[in-house]
């Protein structure tokens, strides 16, 4: 199963009742002017990069009842978090939230009970 797959199926599976998760885009993209757009090209006057998301934050952020944070970073088979995602995860626990990686629903499931994996 990929990321992409294990995200959905936690979304899909713990976003209701008092959880709430959101998917965070990361990465970077391109703002400007549209010259030129075909289905292969896309030419842009003055461009400019828009970062989607802080180096680091969590694939799933959002809260639980009682407006506790929630951090998850998905993974899939053996791949680890980086640095930043690490440390991201980290400073959410250490601010009184719940932060962990999961490789599945019943890892993100955990996290929310306070059960890291």
């Amino acid at each position: 199963m990929s990321e992409r797959d294990i995200q959905a199926a936690i979304l899909l599976e713990l976003s209701r009742g008092p959880t709430r998760l959101l998917r965070v885009n990361a990465g970077v993209a391109w703002q400007g002017t549209v010259i030129e757009r075909t289905q292969q090209r896309l030419v842009l006057a003055r461009p400019y990069a828009i970062r989607l998301a802080a180096p680091g934050v969590s694939d799933l952020i959002g809260w639980t009842e009682g407006g506790r944070f929630v951090a998850i970073e998905v993974k899939a088979g053996r791949r680890q978090p980086t640095d930043e995602q690490a440390a991201f995860l980290d400073l959410v626990r250490r601010s009184g939230g719940l932060a962990g990686v999961a490789r599945s629903v019943e890892e993100a499931r955990a996290i929310l009970e306070g059960r890291t994996p």
